[in-house]
């Protein structure tokens, strides 16, 4: 009979990493964003009718949606991430408020009005939103050859497009939107010239045009009186500041990757006590220079700073495993691994300290699983380091490990989704590793002669790891 399968792991180990406790956290946060989603729903769903409301020309008196905002939302908005996509349904109501304001006397919604939007949610609902549904306005205007109430929204959005030009917008959503602005401007001044060729202009609009009285009394004002000026100046100074914490950390989490990534290396180079120095550097970087600033501005977590933290914790779990205790330099460098696989309590919560923002439970989760799947690629390197010098049982230590993370990960239900491209790189480290201690008896069968195999150079770095690499920097 067959026998039974061969297994490449030391007699009577287990090699079962407990990831069961994240796998729970993760899912809880899962059905959280999904409640969030939820909620997104509804509040689409009657500002969907609101403006139903209005185009069939009833008042909008009804203040229930403003109500659900704050209900789901809060009252004033802080600088934490919104849960799922609720920064959509309050960038949308913002602009429809913004509309609103503008049918009542042709004037810009201050920010002080919509103190449960963010900054970036005010000048994406509230300008850019709005020069996007004056445009339309402006063609249904048109229509009926109501050149003075398309007049009124091109001067408006021309003092919108004035103040976003003092901005320094870089690549993301709101950069694309207010390049639409430029063209909501462009339509509503061609919507003017077209009206005066065929014979209306605001001079002499035609009679039976539904002009609203609120907006002939804002025809002579000028310009300035649109805006509410210092709001608007305060609002920009708050962009600019932010841009510069994001200059600042940008630069900071490239010193601290570097020194991770060095750490890593002179591990590998057997010089644990460089390492150790250089991972201080990056918990000292953390702490003192990035922590302040992420604090102040939670959206700056994502990104440079999250990366660096990936980075951080492969090196401190890799020097984990080689020596164990991570607060000194070993004695001796040519022990066993120690095989230690550090908790995420171990690693971020004593980096980080405990945080109070429930908003997204399942941040440090990504970062510690992402580490540890990058860990296994260093394993990997060490495992071909000690086959080269015939050290079978580091080979084996190293395919237990990496064996014991591939089915904690398989066995935890869920996981963030960054995790899943590196699981396919992880299951060829283990093939691998199994290959090279099959060499081995090759070798060891053959008398200590190097025994040729099909088997390419080993390359275990994780699949995501070269991608997440490239787009740090």
């Amino acid at each position: 009979m067959p026998a039974r399968p061969y297994s490449f792991l030391p007699e009577g180990s287990t090699g079962l990493l407990d990831l069961s406790k994240l796998g729970t956290d993760i899912s809880d946060a899962e059905d959280k964003r999904q409640a969030g989603f939820d909620a997104g729903r509804n509040i689409k769903a009657a500002l969907v009718a609101a403006k139903a409301t209005l185009e069939s020309g009833k008042d909008e008196t009804d203040d229930s949606l403003e109500k659900l905002i704050i209900e789901t939302v809060g009252a004033k908005a802080d600088r934490s991430p919104r849960e799922a996509n609720l920064h959509y349904q309050v960038e949308d109501f913002v602009r429809h408020q913004a509309f609103l304001q503008f049918l009542k006397d042709a004037t810009l919604l201050p920010p002080s009005a919509t103190p449960y939007a963010t900054d970036e949610e005010y000048l994406a609902g509230a300008c850019m939103g709005l020069a996007q549904d004056l445009a339309k306005y402006g063609i249904g205007r048109a229509t009926i050859r109501d050149a003075e109430s398309v007049n009124c929204a091109k001067v408006l959005v021309g003092e919108i497009l004035g103040y976003l030009l003092q901005f320094d917008f870089r690549n993301g959503p709101l950069r694309r939107k207010y390049d639409g602005t430029k063209y909501a401007l462009k339509t509503l001044e061609t919507l003017l010239y077209e009206l005066a060729v065929t014979g209306t202009s605001v001079s002499n609009a035609k009679e039976g045009g539904e002009k609203p009285a609120k907006l002939q009394k804002t025809e002579n004002e000028e310009p300035s009186k649109l805006l509410a000026h210092d709001e608007l100046k305060e609002l920009r100074e708050r962009m600019e500041h932010r841009d510069a914490l994001r200059e600042t950390l940008i630069k900071r989490c490239r010193d601290g990757q570097k020194a991770a990534k060095q750490a890593i290396f002179a591990l590998h180079r057997g010089d644990p006590k460089k390492a150790k120095t250089l991972i201080d550097q990056c918990e000292e970087c953390v702490k003192n220079d990035l922590l302040p600033i992420v604090h102040e501005e939670p959206p700056l977590k994502y990104g440079s700073f999250s990366n660096m933290l990936e980075e951080y914790c492969e090196a401190k779990l890799f020097y984990a495993w080689l020596f164990g205790d991570t607060t000194k330099v070993p004695d001796d460098v040519n022990n066993k691994p120690s095989t230690t696989l550090l908790k995420k309590e171990e690693l971020l919560e004593t980096l980080l300290g405990k945080t109070d923002d429930n908003t997204e439970p399942d941040y440090e989760i990504g970062i510690y699983l992402g580490g540890i799947c990058d860990l296994t690629g260093e394993i990997g390197r060490f495992a071909v380091q000690q086959a080269t010098l015939r050290d079978e049982e580091c080979v084996k230590l190293s395919l237990q490990t990496n064996k014991s993370i591939l089915s904690a990960l398989q066995m935890m239900g869920r996981s963030p989704r960054d995790i899943g491209k590196k699981m396919g790189a992880l299951e060829k480290s283990v093939e691998k590793i199994e290959r090279i201690l099959y060499e081995m008896s090759l070798s060891e069968a053959a008398g200590g002669r190097n025994v040729q195999t099909s088997t390419a150079t080993m390359d275990v770095e994780p699949e995501g790891k070269a991608m997440d690499s490239s787009s740090r920097h």
